[in-house]
């Protein structure tokens, strides 16, 4: 059984290294983009009030620092205050810990933005699948399924009434399903994950480079 589990990893891995681990991390980079944008205009509107405001210049100013440990010190003091900056300054520190491997706090990050009082249902939709798909990353770069049950937690947090979000929440579905195999031959059993496919290719709101990447997926595990 062990075996069998770990292929299934190995073979995910490799489907994954050669069409899926690029699209990942191009969607990653997409979804920080639009958030940015979101929080960028609240940021713009708040600092043409606020211009003085200490904890906005403190926020740009540090992003400019290459001093490793001057910026953690400083985006930490800042996530700690009230503001929308202190979002985006746990966004940044995500970011720092996952590149230091130190994935626990960047989870634990996530879960405190996530939890954040008044966040509106986009952002906190367009977290949690930054979140998800970061987690997935790490899941097939680190060959450990450690953290299925965040990016689970993280997928449920998708609101799917706003529609923008209905193709990522599925594919994100689809992905960690897929991750929580016990063996390859399970794929084709697997009457879940076999609707959330068909659903899927069916689903008018799903976009077509989702849907190829997802087809390209199922085409590997019905063939082999």
């Amino acid at each position: 059984m062990m075996n069998k589990k770990n292929q299934t990893k190995n073979n995910f891995i490799n489907l994954v290294t050669t069409f899926t681990k690029d699209n990942i991390k191009t969607i990653i980079i997409s979804i920080t983009v639009i958030f940015f944008i979101f929080l960028s205009y609240q940021g713009y509107s708040y600092y043409n009030i606020n211009k003085l405001n200490n904890i906005s210049i403190s926020y740009f100013k540090n992003k400019e620092i290459d001093d490793e440990l001057i910026t953690l010190s400083e985006f930490n003091s800042i996530s700690n205050q009230s503001s929308f900056y202190s979002i985006l300054s746990k966004l940044e520190l995500i970011n720092k810990y996952i590149n230091k491997n130190d994935f626990d706090k960047s989870i634990e990050l996530y879960y405190e933005i996530l939890s954040s009082k008044g966040l509106d249902s986009n952002y906190v939709s367009i977290v949690a699948i930054k979140g998800a798909y970061q987690l997935i990353d790490i899941v097939i770069k680190n060959n450990n399924n450690n953290y299925i049950n965040d990016i689970k937690k993280f997928i449920s947090l998708i609101d799917e009434n706003l529609d923008n979000f209905i193709g990522s929440k599925h594919e994100l579905l689809y992905l960690v399903s897929i991750l929580s195999l016990n063996d390859d031959s399970s794929y084709k059993n697997n009457s879940e994950l076999l609707n959330l496919y068909e659903n899927m290719m069916n689903n008018e709101k799903i976009s077509s480079t989702i849907k190829e990447r997802v087809k390209k997926i199922h085409e590997f595990y019905i063939f082999i």
